[in-house]
């Protein structure tokens, strides 16, 4: 669905207002940066800024992508197994991540040097959290369960940027590959299941 053109210019004036601040934080250090020299450089006015952020950290940490409503629809109806269906919602959340991945480099190195920048982050990864707890409850009516699976997801995606930001040949899409492959073998570990127990013992020393 297309949308109105004065959200799309606004969501523009937010994204402008984002890349301003981190070049500038990029350049002298977000704590170096005041809301007023991120104004002039976009073009705006300090009330402008403000409409659309409520400091220079949260400007720099723009609007992430959210869970699209269609995808959020589509996981708690899903009709494969939750494994399947959670990590087809996932890889579509991380395709549209990486539709802007120099933004997202941008972003992590301000959270990595930036305490209050990486506590807004925070905030909006908890946020995730909560939303996607929501969307599993129909599909698993424990709320540990539900709690448990929602932890693991963000923290998977966590664990892929994490990766991809420090291994540049691996793709955005292919290092929550592995991530997740690692938390379905370590999930396994922790069931007892057979597969593992075996694998355990043909790995054993001898």
């Amino acid at each position: 669905m297309t949308l109105p053109l004065r959200t799309r210019r606004r969501q523009q004036t937010a994204r402008d207002i984002q890349k301003t601040t981190l070049n500038l934080a990029l350049a002298q250090g977000l704590e170096n940066t005041t809301t007023e020299a991120i104004a002039a450089a976009a073009g705006i006015s300090t009330r402008t800024f403000f409409n659309y952020f409520p400091n220079k950290e949260a400007a720099a940490i723009g609007v992430p992508p959210g869970f699209q409503e269609a995808d959020k629809a589509a996981l708690r109806e899903g009709t494969s197994s939750l494994a399947v269906d959670l990590k087809r919602f996932l890889d579509r959340h991380m395709a549209v991540l990486a539709e802007d991945e120099a933004t997202l480099r941008m972003v992590r190195k301000v959270v990595h040097s930036n305490d209050k920048a990486s506590g807004v982050l925070d905030r909006i990864l908890i946020a995730e959290r909560d939303e996607l707890v929501a969307c599993l409850c129909d599909r698993a009516n424990d709320p540990h369960i539900t709690g448990a699976l929602a932890d693991n997801a963000v923290g998977c995606m966590s664990r892929a940027i994490h990766l991809w930001e420090n291994d540049e040949s691996v793709p955005l899409a292919k290092a929550f590959d592995l991530v997740w492959a690692g938390q379905i073998a370590g999930s396994r570990l922790l069931s007892g299941s057979s597969e593992c127990a075996s694998s355990d013992t043909e790995n054993s020393p001898r």
